[in-house]
């Protein structure tokens, strides 16, 4: 699967990535794992330690 984004969400992917040690398909991974949806359909996520 490819998920292409626009500049900006992908320069903070990969900053985050390089700041974990990660790839950045291990961080949208682990962002997918973590998000919920509400009765409203909204979408949240939690903080969390990538790993």
């Amino acid at each position: 699967m490819w998920v292409w984004l626009s500049a900006d969400p992908s320069r903070q992917l990969r900053a985050i990535a390089a700041r974990t040690g990660l790839q950045p398909e291990q961080i949208l991974a682990q962002l997918a794992d973590q998000v919920r949806m509400h009765d409203t359909g909204a979408l949240t996520v939690d903080a969390f330690p990538p790993h």
